[in-house]
């Protein structure tokens, strides 16, 4: 169940400004990181600052993870990342959403968190967009500039706008 506590947030949120605007220092940032977002899993989990993150608390890695800069994490639900992720600049993943009746949108002000799953041995190009409720399957590859707003099987190469299956790699 993700966690969306608001005192936590501005906390790490405030923490996350002082990561993004401290000197580069890799090893010191990887240190930094995995006392920020808890991460407990063995292998390197590395992400370029800057980047930005709604929680930070709902973010999960199975290890050797890299980022490159100006990633957006939108972690009002959960974001499962497998082993050996790799993510492009400034790719982003959305975990939420809003009615599409407005309406709903501006009477309730509901949110709709739905969590992105993304497999083992993905590479995400840079530029990509991950939209709500999306699983990538292990092995992946999305190209850069991509919008993935489906959910992709294992073992295939995506792109566009919306993302499609190019072929199986």
């Amino acid at each position: 169940m993700p966690i969306r506590d608001e005192q936590t947030r501005k906390k790490k949120r405030e923490q996350l400004r002082l990561l993004n605007e401290s000197s580069y220092d890799r090893e010191a940032i990887i240190a930094s990181e995995r006392a920020l977002l808890e991460i407990k899993t063995e292998g390197t989990v590395y992400i370029d600052i800057p980047f930005q993150f709604d929680f930070g608390t709902n973010l999960h890695f199975s290890g050797n993870f890299y980022a490159n800069t100006d990633c957006i994490f939108l972690d009002t639900g959960d974001i499962n990342f497998g082993k050996n992720v790799k993510l492009g600049p400034r790719v982003q993943i959305y975990t939420v959403n809003h009615p599409v009746d407005p309406t709903e949108r501006l009477e309730k002000g509901l949110a709709i968190a739905s969590p992105v799953t993304i497999g083992d041995n993905v590479w995400i190009g840079g530029g990509s967009i991950i939209n709500p409720g999306v699983v990538i399957g292990a092995n992946t590859v999305i190209g850069s500039g991509s919008v993935v707003t489906r959910s992709l099987p294992p073992n295939v190469l995506a792109a566009g706008v919306p993302a499609k299956v190019i072929r199986e790699i």
